[in-house]
């Protein structure tokens, strides 16, 4: 066993954590009650995205009060990527309560407020996360979603942190979409297609930015319902749903 178990560590050292959950299981099965196992195969199924599986492992540990705010967090971050948002807050109050100043947490639960569109609160831990990380490009992003989200008065602050984040990566495709939908929800036709323009040159099968796209120039003068469909339709044929409602109301031929 113990060498099953070293060899699940030195898959998992060099980041072949497929690999490693599978020599974790073996262990596991040997040894149920091997939290450094578990832990490590809650890891390798986090990085190999078997959410449900690394899950599992973290609420074993949490059940134990093993690992406690280790195993909270990556709980919480499961539970992120499975779109239980309201978990993602309730596990990482308890890691807050104890670490207030947990910038990981911090991060994570202002995500999870975005998507819950709590968005004071969103912008309120994310203003702690980019006061210690500022160059940290994500959070610029989501903050700035929130801040789009908040409302008109609010414009002005979510285009200065897509900005940001674009100057700290400017081949992050999600931060021209984003300011570009600021600019569409306000009616800044030309200047939305000109972002989602950008983001389309870095991934040209951006399919909602595609649609969206589509959408500004049926609005803009500049454009005509053809030109529109025309997105509608690429953008159609990668799948997206509303760009297939869009084609149903507008283009007829």
């Amino acid at each position: 066993m113990e060498a099953t178990q070293e060899e699940a560590d030195i898959l998992f050292g060099e980041g072949d954590f497929k690999a490693a959950a599978v020599k974790y299981d073996i262990v596991v099965k040997l040894e149920p009650n091997n939290a450094a196992a578990i832990f490590n195969r809650g890891l390798s199924r986090v990085k190999t995205e078997d959410y449900e599986g690394a899950y599992d492992d973290f609420t074993y540990l949490i059940r134990g009060n093993i690992n406690l705010k280790k195993a909270l967090l990556g709980r919480a971050k499961c539970s992120y990527e499975l779109e239980r948002y309201k978990g993602v807050i309730m596990d990482i109050n308890k890691v807050l309560s104890q670490d207030p100043e947990n910038i990981e947490g911090l991060e994570l639960r202002g995500n999870a407020y975005v998507k819950l569109f709590k968005h004071g609160n969103a912008i309120l831990d994310l203003n702690k996360v980019i006061e210690a990380e500022p160059n940290n490009v994500l959070a610029h992003v989501n903050r700035g979603a929130a801040y789009a989200r908040a409302g008109p008065m609010y414009t002005a602050r979510a285009i200065q942190d897509f900005d940001k984040a674009i100057k700290l990566d400017p081949k992050l495709a999600v931060a021209y979409f984003n300011k570009g939908a600021v600019y569409f929800f306000s009616e800044y036709w030309d200047g939305a297609i000109e972002v989602f323009n950008q983001a389309l040159a870095i991934d040209p099968e951006y399919a909602e930015a595609i649609t969206r796209r589509g959408m500004a120039k049926q609005n803009s003068p500049k454009y005509t319902i053809a030109e529109a469909c025309t997105d509608f339709k690429k953008a159609d044929k990668l799948g997206d749903e509303l760009a297939a409602e869009y084609i149903k109301e507008f283009c007829k031929n």
